[in-house]
């Protein structure tokens, strides 16, 4: 069975972007990548929200040509886009059925509207968070609130210049 990443950064204060979206504060070195290229190498599947899949493509080129991209939403409608195809329905029905098949990494990308029913339904398996050193007061939460806890093992903590601390996490079966 495939494994299930979230892969992503936060404020200190628990905020993945702020209110309107911008990622104007994260960390931008061209010297330092923080493990991403090393992540990506083992992933060749992408679960977006549709939030998230908005933000990327106003950035510039498509960062990941070469993973097949699956953009959930609840907006009605056959959507159409070059980089990805839309799904919707159950989220944790269709990484389930993504697991199911033969490949690598599945990485979850998104805010807690796509997140937080896959913590719950254990079908995440490991979280790597990235914590620069900001606290944006407010916008958007990495975690939205849950009925259940999650229980969790450190697997890695590491530093880099600058401040910005990188934790991996297995997550445990509940």
């Amino acid at each position: 069975m495939r494994k299930v990443s979230l892969y992503i950064a936060a404020s200190l204060d628990g905020f993945i972007a702020r209110r309107d979206g911008s990622l104007d504060w994260l960390p931008q070195d061209p010297q330092e990548d923080f493990g991403y290229k090393n992540f990506l190498a083992g992933v060749d599947t992408l679960v977006m929200g549709r939030k998230t899949y908005e933000q990327v493509v106003t950035l510039g080129a498509w960062p990941n040509p070469g993973q097949r991209c699956y953009v959930v939403s609840r907006v009605p409608g056959v959507k159409r886009a070059k980089h990805a195809k839309f799904v919707g329905g159950d989220v944790v029905a269709f990484v389930r059925e993504l697991r199911a098949l033969p490949g690598k990494t599945i990485w979850l990308v998104g805010g807690g509207e796509i997140v937080q029913p896959c913590l719950e339904a254990g079908v995440v398996d490991e979280i790597i968070l990235s914590i620069p050193p900001v606290l944006l007061g407010d916008g958007v939460p990495l975690f939205l609130r849950r009925s259940v806890s999650t229980p969790l093992t450190l697997r890695n903590c590491h530093s880099f210049p600058g401040g910005l601390v990188q934790l991996a996490y297995d997550v445990q079966a509940a």
